[in-house]
């Protein structure tokens, strides 16, 4: 009776212990961010084709609002994340089949991912996570072109996708950390490659600067969609 007291008190005392232990590596990060964004690409909206060729410049200048943020979380070595950003622009940049004729485009977007997984430790600092799940996008597109009219396109696609963030240790506070994530469901293809540096400042607070390339390739009806948008990062992070 007593052996098996001992082995209860034993068991529970592990328990505890490895509960201690997940909640002591248990954390939540929260980073707002600022993508300097640039896009490149073709947009069909009701069989009307337009090009879309803007650098950061050109969208600030046409812009009507953009926010971003990411959420990390981890308990022990299972790792979340979660990344929103939505964009809104009115440009009249824009090349059409029609040469010398006007065309104005508004753009709407909303971009969300949603990932889970575990962490693999390649070392004292440096891991890498391994992780399934969710990329949603949103785009409302207004296509108007003189003498032709307005063409409204509202698409919303949703791929499964397979994401690697190494988080790569170069001293005790700098990591390198480029995110790598492919799928597909809705879209023919999305991709996205991420480099960033991140500078952990041990205080609950961080800084991370890099490179964003999303890209989607997606057809649905007469609608399709073949962008990249793409432009430097830089983040603040508050972990609690």
């Amino acid at each position: 009776m007593r052996k098996i007291l001992g082995a209860a008190v034993a068991a529970i005392a592990l328990q505890g212990a490895a509960a201690a232990a997940l909640a002591a590596d248990s954390g939540f990060t929260v980073t707002p961010y600022l993508w300097a964004v640039g896009i490149d690409g073709d947009i069909q909206a009701h069989g009307e084709d337009t090009t879309v060729s803007m650098d950061f410049q050109d969208v600030v200048e046409n812009l009507d609002m953009a926010a971003s943020a990411l959420f990390e979380a981890n308990v022990g070595d299972w790792v979340s994340y979660a990344m929103v950003d939505y964009l809104s622009l009115d440009s009249g940049d824009v090349d059409t089949r029609y040469p010398g004729i006007d065309a104005d485009l508004e753009m709407e977007s909303t971009l969300a991912t949603v990932a889970t997984g575990y962490r693999v430790h390649m070392g004292e600092r440096s891991t890498i996570d391994v992780q399934v799940g969710i990329r949603y996008a949103r785009m409302d597109t207004e296509l108007w072109i003189e003498g032709v009219g307005q063409r409204d396109a509202d698409n919303n696609v949703y791929d499964g996708i397979l994401a690697l963030r190494p988080r790569l240790a170069l001293s005790r506070n700098w990591t390198f950390s480029p995110t790598m994530s492919i799928g597909a469901g809705d879209s023919d293809l999305t991709w996205e490659l991420s480099p960033q540096f991140v500078y952990d400042c041990d205080c609950g607070f961080d800084v991370r600067v890099g490179y964003r390339n999303l890209n989607y390739d997606f057809e649905k009806g007469s609608d399709s969609v073949d962008m990249t948008i793409k432009g430097p990062v830089i983040g603040f992070g508050f972990s609690f």
